[in-house]
């Protein structure tokens, strides 16, 4: 399959939760609510969104998209006055965009950038990368004087459309081994993860994004042309297409295995099925077409950070049953040795005497335990 054939999503309908968020968020800065909904063409979903409570209707793609711009262009004009420099507009995102099209490779377009960041000042946070073995660390350098919910939302943005910019013009999901912000969580978490669905780690040193570095390298794919019809919408249109080499089972074994890493449970079938905008049952039946489910997968993210953890001698075991959320040890000790044929204890001693295979291999064609 040629990497320029992307698929869009399963059609779904966008959160009307999410909405109600960015519009809460909107008014608490002192937004015109009713206005900004004017703007965006959907004064009729005034009522509903703008409640407290209750139901509302779920937005199509395209309504939430103009809904997340005009929210997002009223929440950085605050953040702009608030640190004394101009907001950044759609057209020099669009001029980014352009600038960097014509690279060669991802490598350049991220230098690229950061030289376009650097002209219009802080408007674009600076770009600093950087790689260390096999892994590439994405810093995104703001300047703010006030780190509220306006810069929140303005710095996640700009994370996720980095992120989503560079994947698609080399024709790939990139896939994220951390995503980081120097905020604490200013957002709902589902807003949060709605936004950039990505386990993000709060409080950090910086905003960053960690991906494979051997990223870098991939060619850039799309042309000029493929340009102007992505930025009809882009970046607010979060149901763009994506490209076909990462099935739905690769994002989401990526996403258990950072919420694992982050100390969080796997996301149940519900919440991955919101997330994703499409039903349980779809979820299910896409994940089955692709030869795998949801307990495997969940399984395999467990066994994965287990095998990483007992590398590790410092690690006791009770602490490696906490993160691949067994109930104790006993529990977890039953599973890895289902898994592998060996005791946790066996496998680390092991490590050290004998080159073991890899984990997946090892646990190749067995049945998932049920978890403690």
């Amino acid at each position: 399959m040629s990497a320029r054939q992307l698929s869009r999503p399963v059609p779904g309908r966008a959160s009307a939760t999410v909405a109600r968020d960015l519009l809460r968020l909107v008014g608490a800065h002192g937004g015109d609510g009713p206005a900004l909904l004017r703007q965006a063409g959907l004064a009729h979903l005034s009522a509903a969104l703008l409640a407290p409570r209750g139901p509302a209707p779920a937005l199509s793609h395209e309504d939430f998209a103009r809904l997340y711009a005009h929210c997002t262009w009223a929440l950085d004009e605050i953040a702009a006055r608030q640190e004394g420099r101009e907001p950044l507009t759609k057209a020099g995102i669009d001029m980014l965009c352009h600038c960097v099209i014509t690279c060669r490779t991802l490598r350049d377009a991220i230098a690229r950038a950061d030289r376009f960041s650097a002209l219009v000042g802080p408007r674009a946070g600076r770009l600093i990368l950087s790689v260390e073995g096999d892994m590439a660390r994405l810093e995104m350098v703001t300047e703010r004087t006030v780190r509220n919910a306006c810069a929140y939302l303005s710095d996640l943005t700009g994370l996720s459309t980095y992120h989503r910019l560079f994947g698609w013009m080399i024709g790939e999901d990139i896939p994220l081994a951390e995503a980081a912000m120097r905020y604490p969580p200013l957002l709902p978490k589902r807003t949060i993860f709605y936004l950039m669905p990505h386990p993000i780690t709060h409080g950090a040193a910086g905003n960053s994004l960690g991906f494979p570095a051997a990223c870098l390298d991939r060619p850039v794919i799309r042309t000029p042309q493929e340009l102007d019809a992505l930025l009809r919408h882009f970046p607010f249109d979060l149901a763009l297409p994506r490209s076909k080499d990462t099935p739905l089972s690769g994002r989401i074994s990526r996403l258990f295995a950072a919420m694992l890493a982050s100390g969080e449970a796997p996301a149940t079938a519900a919440w991955l099925a919101r997330s994703f905008s499409i039903s349980e049952a779809t979820l299910k039946r896409r994940l089955a077409a692709e030869g795998t489910s949801l307990v495997r997968l969940r399984t395999q993210a467990r066994r994965d950070i287990a095998a990483r953890l007992l590398a590790d001698p410092r690690v006791p075991i009770a602490e490696i049953a906490r993160y691949t959320h067994f109930s104790d040890a006993t529990a977890f000790r039953r599973a890895f040795r289902q898994w592998t044929g060996r005791s946790p204890t066996a496998w680390r001693a092991a490590i050290r005497a004998e080159p073991l295979p890899p984990i997946k291999s090892a646990l190749a064609g067995t049945n998932p335990p049920n978890a403690g």
